[in-house]
């Protein structure tokens, strides 16, 4: 009887300890601290994000012209804002003298042809030097330089336009003398196709989103309700040293006559390869600047997850991050996320 009831307090004694330990776990499951939270899947987005800035319109190509030689301009038939084709004569300066040197340099050159000849006949009947006749020839050759560089001179005393485009500046006016090479017009390309660009700078951040051949979009403040369309043609190898910037040029993809070299645009260019980002709404904000932001995620709704992530841009109420700086599975912590600490426990809440 003695050992029965020895067994029977032995086994109320493992019983009242059990339960007591059980009761401890469950009091420590109770004030276990909770926060309560709300969660975001990965939204991707589908538009992609344009890089913009503001540039100026131009033309493709834009020529200086001027005079070979030195004069009085005679006449200039074209003036600032004249549309001009190839060919097209637009100015000359007084030929007097420069006619007067081409007659000098060819009666020179036909009297060295006959001196040439009459050398070359002394020398055939034996009466004259091979000396001589090789003094002709080369006095020939001479004359007949200087004649083709009067005729050259002659030539560019005229002012052509050698492409089809618009006069942008006449810088010069009938009876002024101007000297050898002073700027008499600027004229630009246009009329065609891809003769008119937009020129703008963008910073290291934004360059290495663009590529050759995207698409932009452009905005001119004289024409508020039209928008044109381009695609980038040419990206600055190297920063302006003076701004810091990287040049880029847009080509127009059809003229308009209406847009004047100088307007200002509003321009939006859209990365053809431009990397998948998502959105994350301000109220995940932990802490950050305009570059990097700290946020929380969960992946199995329990545990938390700190994360620095470096922002690509800033829109109203929510930013966005490449995709590629979060688990695909991650929930963005929302609202809660500034009162959490990397060891809180959560539960989440619709």
């Amino acid at each position: 009887m003695r050992n029965i009831a020895l067994t029977i307090i032995l086994s109320m004694t493992v019983l009242f300890f059990g339960c007591k330990k059980e009761y401890a776990k469950e009091e420590t499951t109770k004030k276990r601290n909770y926060k309560n939270v709300t969660v975001q899947n990965l939204e991707s987005l589908r538009n992609i994000q344009p890089v913009t800035a503001t540039g100026t319109l131009l033309s493709k190509e834009e020529i200086t012209l001027s005079f070979k030689i030195g004069g009085i301009v005679a006449n200039l038939n074209v003036e600032e804002g004249n549309t001009i084709k190839q060919g097209q004569r637009l100015g000359s300066i007084n030929l007097t003298e420069i006619n007067a040197q081409v007659v000098g340099a060819k009666n020179a050159y036909d009297k060295s042809v006959r001196d040439l000849e009459r050398a070359t006949n002394l020398y055939r009947d034996t009466v004259g030097t091979l000396e001589q006749k090789q003094n002709a020839k080369t006095a020939s050759e001479i004359a007949n330089s200087n004649l083709q560089i009067a005729r050259f001179n002659q030539r560019y005393a005229i002012l052509k336009a050698p492409i089809t485009g618009k006069v942008l500046k006449k810088l010069v006016e009938k009876g002024e003398l101007v000297s050898v090479g002073q700027p008499i017009y600027k004229i630009g390309s246009s009329e065609t196709n891809g003769s008119q660009i937009v020129r703008l700078g963008l910073s290291d951040r934004d360059i290495v989103k663009i590529a050759l051949g995207d698409e932009a979009k452009i905005n001119f403040d004289a024409f508020t309700n039209a928008e044109f369309i381009g695609k980038v043609t040419e990206i600055s190898e190297s920063s302006n040293p003076r701004t810091g910037l990287f040049e880029v040029e847009l080509t127009l993809n059809t003229f308009i006559p209406e847009l004047k070299n100088g307007f200002i645009g509003k321009v939006a260019i859209y990365p053809l390869n431009a990397f998948p980002s998502i959105k994350i709404p301000m109220d995940a904000l932990v802490e950050g600047n305009e570059k990097k932001a700290s946020i929380y995620y969960t992946q199995d709704d329990r545990t938390l997850t700190h994360a620095s992530v470096e922002v690509l841009e800033i829109k109203g109420d929510y930013f966005t991050v490449a995709l590629s700086q979060l688990p695909k599975d991650a929930k963005i912590i929302t609202r809660g996320a500034p009162f959490l600490k990397v060891k809180d426990s959560i539960n989440i809440i619709q």
